[in-house]
């Protein structure tokens, strides 16, 4: 595995679900689909040199090769993921973790090894094991990256199939630092992901708006807010209102609050609510596929984030001038 420049500030990690020839480039490929994924690499590679944008570049290659890039795609061997959760469902947590420790010991140095051991960890409620498992899959990776990749300036983007599992493991290492409670590690990971990925592919703006109201970075809060107008997560749509209560700001929290309530109305309701019941046929598994602006939006983000507008003074006038004004229409 290794990161590979390929153009402007893109890179792209040699080594997932389209996996490029392992010889030295130019020599023969080994078989068809080496010599396919060999070509793919090299339109793109020629493209961005060409200074075109790494997503119309993307599209205009899905769009040409789409049934070659599927095709490819569907002829690979199950990964090591997909024997974890298909042992997983069929045969339950035990038998799953002895597939994933096989895994580990085969190839220690392979990171999605110890990415694979570090999801079942969550899924056993195991933070702690499910964190150093997430860190060793971070050390393998960036042993892979070169020592003049800039985390500022440089990107590794979602459109390149070959970067997803890195991308998806920070996230992971982020959302385990959170869990452990280590909040100034997770916005520093979290960060990290967004500037690498700045389309946010993954959705870590959300999550870093809660870590921040941890650290108190409240400034940090309205801009990732500002950077993302109009988004439909419920902590990006409220998160500069409330950034803006807790740096004592009512006007400024005032004009945010409007701002957040015409993309997401149900949630402002439910912030002004005083009792916060489930909505009725909803259960907690739900919110892997909640509706937006829906109430199990509006609940969930309650769920989660009330207890931060209910302990502070200006969130609670915010709260107050907001029922008041509704009760006179």
């Amino acid at each position: 595995m290794k990161l590979v420049h390929m153009g402007q500030n893109q890179w792209q990690l040699e080594d997932s679900v389209i996996s490029f020839p392992s010889g030295k480039r130019g020599k023969a490929p080994q078989n068809p689909q080496d010599a396919f994924t060999k070509k793919i690499h090299e339109i793109i590679e020629a493209q961005l040199k060409k200074g075109r944008d790494i997503d119309e570049v993307m599209q205009q290659v899905m769009e040409d090769y789409q049934h070659e890039i599927l095709a490819d795609i569907e002829s690979q061997p199950p990964s090591a993921f997909e024997v974890i959760i298909e042992t997983l469902h069929s045969y339950g947590i035990d038998a799953a973790t002895v597939v994933a420790q096989g895994y580990v010991l085969e190839g220690l140095s392979v990171p999605e090894n110890h990415y694979n051991m570090a999801f079942l960890y969550e899924q056993c409620d195991e933070s702690f094991n499910a964190l150093m498992s997430s860190r060793e899959c971070m050390r393998l990776y960036l042993k892979s990256f070169p020592t003049n990749f800039n985390w500022k300036k440089n990107t590794i983007p979602w459109e390149f199939l070959d970067n997803r599992p890195f991308l998806r493991a920070l996230f992971q290492l982020a959302n385990l630092y959170a869990n452990n409670l280590c909040f100034e590690e997770a916005r520093k990971e979290g960060e990290r992901l967004l500037s690498i990925c700045p389309n946010d592919n993954l959705g870590v703006r959300e999550v870093l708006v809660e870590w921040y109201m941890y650290t108190e970075d409240y400034q940090k809060i309205i801009k990732v807010c500002e950077h993302f107008p109009d988004d439909v997560f419920a902590n990006i749509a409220f998160g500069k209102a409330l950034a803006y209560c807790y740096l004592g700001d009512l006007q400024k929290a005032d004009q945010a609050w409007e701002q957040g309530k015409e993309v997401l109305p149900k949630v402002a309701h439910e912030i002004l609510k005083k009792r916060h019941a489930m909505p009725r046929g909803m259960n907690h598994d739900s919110s892997y596929g909640t509706v937006v602006n829906s109430k199990e939006q509006a609940y969930f983000y309650w769920q989660d984030m009330g207890e931060w507008w209910e302990d502070n003074e200006t969130a609670q006038m915010l709260i107050e001038k907001k029922r008041a004004e509704r009760s006179k229409k």
